[in-house]
């Protein structure tokens, strides 16, 4: 699958590793790039979904249409499935949102 980002600043971050370790902790930034990499292998959404990888969950409320990847027990990296098509599960493209962290009702941002 092709891999977008949201905005610039999330891209300036995962295209450059290095940066991202400055902004996370190195275990964070390997579950981040072994999902990463899962993408990008895929053809098609449903083949990442198959794996189930990172425990995809299909997100509701404000953020519907979009999943998200366990990086710890908190710490999620947000996808939106792209393309055209009937179902979600023949896109061939996903937008990479962030990585947000969940305590609770809380939720904070760490990239953007």
């Amino acid at each position: 699958m092709h891999i977008i980002y949201t905005d610039k600043r999330v891209e300036r971050y995962f295209e450059d590793y290095r940066l991202l370790k400055k902004k996370l902790p190195e275990e964070w930034v390997r579950s981040i790039k072994k999902h990463i990499n899962r993408l990008e292998a895929a053809d098609r959404f449903e083949d990442f979904l198959k794996l189930n990888l990172g425990h995809p969950e299909a997100l509701t409320g404000k953020d519907t249409g979009a999943y998200s990847l366990h990086i710890t027990g908190n710490v999620r990296m947000i996808i939106i499935p792209v393309g055209e098509g009937e179902s979600v599960l023949d896109y061939s493209e996903v937008e990479l949102k962030g990585v947000v962290d969940y305590h609770g009702s809380q939720e904070s941002l760490h990239i953007p």
